[in-house]
């Protein structure tokens, strides 16, 4: 073939032909001799370590939602069950949002297989949003159909125990024996199947869950009746171990449902994401929809009425409303006009609208936000890790205790029977559930509400932090003000007037990002003005400097850095703002003062907070008189001005270590090392790249007056926490001495092990009814 495609027919001389000098310039063939053996070495050396394969550029992400599991216990076991098959990097599973995440290779492994692996230890693994509701019917099928067989087995149990009262025939025995075991093989095979198979996997990876007590204790009655009924004897105990399938079954449906109404609103947030979007290339200027993963930065797309907007971008054609609420949680409509920014998540009231996309997928601000909160909701608290760790013994230590109170009985001169009731209900009535979803369903619970006000949360810990703040220190612009300053007033101190003014000032700031240099390119921009002619343009900390020929040095900036403008009075009414001074050649030239707004819960929120007995300090890059100036209009005594970010991240420290327990509110950005040093820090959104934040918690709504309504979520979600964990750690220390001592029957014990669980689930699910949308003082 290679002679075929080559220019010489002649075999022997294909080392002339040019497809041989190409092939070896390509490295298809090697070179000579050396190279030969070079490439043979390099054949033979040791395979490169993989030890940092999450870092690997060809693993894949798959995220996949898991049903079935009914404690973390059963994630740990996914976990420990994927991590064996080849090609699988990282997994991880998530009992308390029914989710699961794994990297892997997909040479060596496939999402099939992986959803394969889960459902042979009894779960059910979907991607997200298919398959949740099918398999909810299937389980209450599976509960229905074991519900009716083990009703049929109670009644004729009762009619074969009252031989232990009159004298039954064998035959009548053997009569109502054999229904009974017939009709017990379908709730304990088909109802309990999945809890048999759970347990099995639990044994085989030595992490056991509560299905292995049910399985053990269920199978334990059923093997013993088996062998009675081959003796003939009444000692038949099928009921028991019918109702301790179905009795699991019909908590789990209702456990079920509970946490169905936790998660409730956390898989509203994530199904905001749309899996289409109608994409308009400049060869189809009527759209076509297709899959949200085409959309690109540039790109040009239409939302219409109804529709999710699934990226961010710039309104380009319409005018109409949006409802932001699903990311601020504020449900007023937000109109919206060409040049406009829409956000993606945001759904649209009143359009169409043409957009062109600026963020898409996981850039955009919903992916930022769902990132951030799955990250919060696979962390763990310190506390929840002991509990984890008391969990994976908890099971085999009420197996031992069950085991022994059998053989004690027994030894005892009990009888068999006696001593197996007795060990089975020992081990169904602890509950390791009820210790296993004490705090993650609590944690599930603070952020679904603190999502649903508007508040995005990076750090579960700050719920527990919030308890111990004492000191609240704001920063003034974009914080408590609104950030957007206005040029009110241009002051000319010489010969220059207000537009030769604004032209020299436009000119030293065309390419500053600083927020006032903006607003004097809005202002020229208006006014019709073009930039002087300036040359030598140098960025100082303070101010810049250019130079006008024929004139001189052009200086904008502070006064200390215009250090030879001479001072000039700024009326009382004009102390709130924020001015730029400006010398030309050495002489005072002008002074320009911007003018800002306060937030409107910005007083509200300070005067609540002091009325509590917290501390309230705020601190400014501004200057001193601007800074006490806005202090004495939202009711703040405490105010320093002329602060770095560097100062401020120092006066945090400061206060740390008088004692204090500090929360740092910023804007999330600039203000980074004062609210990394805080025990809180809170930043106030301004519409940037969320993921540059370094803040605990955002304001999605900007207003102050959310900080109160999260230290109330965070007091209630604390408070659920504690009772919870008292809940089941009582539940199961008086539990289980009295099953040991013979007082309950299995039936009341595994009664009383689900309505444990309901119970804390219950208690949690009142956090949420209660977590209404803050009113208008935000709490």
């Amino acid at each position: 073939m290679l002679m075929a495609a080559s220019d010489s027919p002649d075999p022997a001389r294909f080392r002339e032909t040019e497809l041989f000098r190409k092939c070896r310039e390509m490295g298809i063939i090697p070179a000579s001799e050396d190279d030969l053996i070079r490439r043979n070495a390099k054949e033979t050396d040791p395979a490169p370590d993989l030890s940092d394969e999450n870092d690997r550029d060809d693993l894949l992400d798959l995220n996949l939602s898991v049903s079935g599991m009914w404690c973390p216990a059963c994630a740990w076991i996914i976990d420990e069950t994927l991590k064996k098959i080849p090609g699988v990097s990282s997994v991880s599973t998530h009992f308390s949002t029914d989710r699961l995440r794994c990297r892997y290779d997909p040479v060596q492994t496939a999402p099939n297989q992986v959803i394969r692996h889960i459902e042979k230890l009894g779960y059910t693994a979907a991607l997200p949003g298919d398959g949740g509701t099918s398999e909810k019917k299937r389980e209450t099928l599976r509960f229905a159909i074991s519900a009716i067989f083990t009703m049929n087995v109670m009644m004729l149990s009762w009619a074969l125990y009252s031989g232990f009262f009159t004298t039954l025939s064998g035959e009548a025995i053997r009569n109502l024996s054999c229904p009974i075991f017939v009709m017990a093989t379908v709730p304990f095979f088909y109802g309990g199947l999945r809890i048999h198979r759970r347990a099995w996997a639990g044994f085989l990876s030595a992490s056991l869950s509560m299905e292995a007590l049910i399985s053990v204790a269920s199978g334990s009655a059923f093997l013993y009746s088996l062998l009675n009924l081959f003796r003939g004897s009444i000692h038949l105990y099928f009921d028991t171990a019918s109702m301790l399938i179905s009795l699991t079954l019909l908590g789990k449906l209702l456990e079920r449902n509970a946490r169905d109404k936790v998660l409730a609103d956390l898989e509203t947030f994530f199904s905001l994401q749309p899996t289409k979007v109608r994409l308009c290339p400049a060869h189809i200027p009527q759209g076509r929809y297709v899959a949200i993963e085409m959309l690109e930065k540039g790109d040009m797309f239409i939302v219409d009425e109804n529709e999710i907007v699934p990226a961010d971008g710039r309104v380009v054609e319409g005018r109409g409303a949006v409802d932001e609420s699903a990311l601020t949680g504020e449900a007023l409509p937000v109109t919206k006009t060409p040049g406009g920014l829409l956000r993606s998540g945001t759904r649209v009231i009143r359009g169409p609208f043409r957009v062109r996309a600026d963020a898409t997928g996981e850039a955009s601000t919903l992916g930022q936000m769902i990132r951030i909160i799955e990250k919060t909701l696979n962390e763990k608290t310190a506390f929840e890790g002991k509990t984890d760790i008391v969990l994976q013994w908890f099971v085999p230590v009420i197996l031992t205790l069950a085991t022994g109170t059998g053989l004690v009985c027994f030894f005892m001169g009990l009888s068999p029977e006696v001593a197996m009731i007795r060990a089975i209900t020992v081990m169904v009535i602890s509950c390791p559930c009820a210790l296993g979803i004490a705090i993650p369903l609590a944690r599930v619970s603070g952020i679904s509400a603190a999502g649903r006000s508007g508040l995005l949360v990076r750090e579960f810990s700050c719920f527990e932090q919030a308890a111990r703040i004492d000191t609240f220190v704001f920063d003034k612009t974009g914080t408590l003000t609104c950030g957007q300053y206005v040029l009110r007033e241009i002051i000319p101190l010489g010969p220059s007037d207000e537009n030769e003014v604004l032209a020299l000032a436009v000119a030293l700031e065309q390419h500053s990002d600083h927020y006032l240099a903006i607003e004097i390119r809005n202002a020229a921009r208006k006014a019709g003005i073009a930039p002087a002619e300036l040359t030598s343009e140098k960025i100082f900390e303070n101010g810049i400097a250019g130079y006008l020929p024929g004139t001189g040095e052009v200086r904008i900036g502070a006064r200390e850095f215009v250090a030879e403008t001479a001072d000039v009075e700024i009326s009382d009414s004009e102390a709130e703002c924020s001015t730029l001074y400006m010398s030309v050649a050495g002489k005072p030239a002008a002074c320009l003062v911007f003018g800002d707004t306060l937030r409107d819960g910005a007083k509200p929120a300070v005067r609540a907070l002091s009325d509590a007995g917290h501390g309230i300090v705020m601190i400014s890059g501004d200057a001193e008189r601007t800074t006490a100036a806005i202090g004495r209009q939202v009711g703040i005594e405490e105010c320093y001005g002329g602060r770095l970010p560097a100062d401020k991240a120092e006066f945090v420290r400061s206060l740390q270590q008088n004692g204090a327990k500090v929360a740092m509110i910023g804007d999330g950005i600039n203000d980074a090392p004062a609210l990394v040093q805080a025990d809180i820090s809170i930043a106030v959104h301004s519409g940037g790249h969320l993921g540059k934040e370094t803040a605990d918690i955002t304001l999605m709504r900007s207003d102050p007056r959310q900080i109160l309504f999260f230290l109330g979520l965070a007091r209630r979600v604390n408070r659920k926490i504690c009772q919870n964990l008292a809940c089941s750690f009582v539940y199961n220390i008086l539990s289980i001495p009295i099953a040991m001592s013979g007082l309950l029957t299995p039936l009341v014990a595994v009664t009383a092990m689900l309505m444990s669980s309901l119970t804390v689930i219950g208690n949690t699910l009142l956090l949420i009814r209660r977590s209404d949308r803050p009113g208008p003082d935000g709490l």
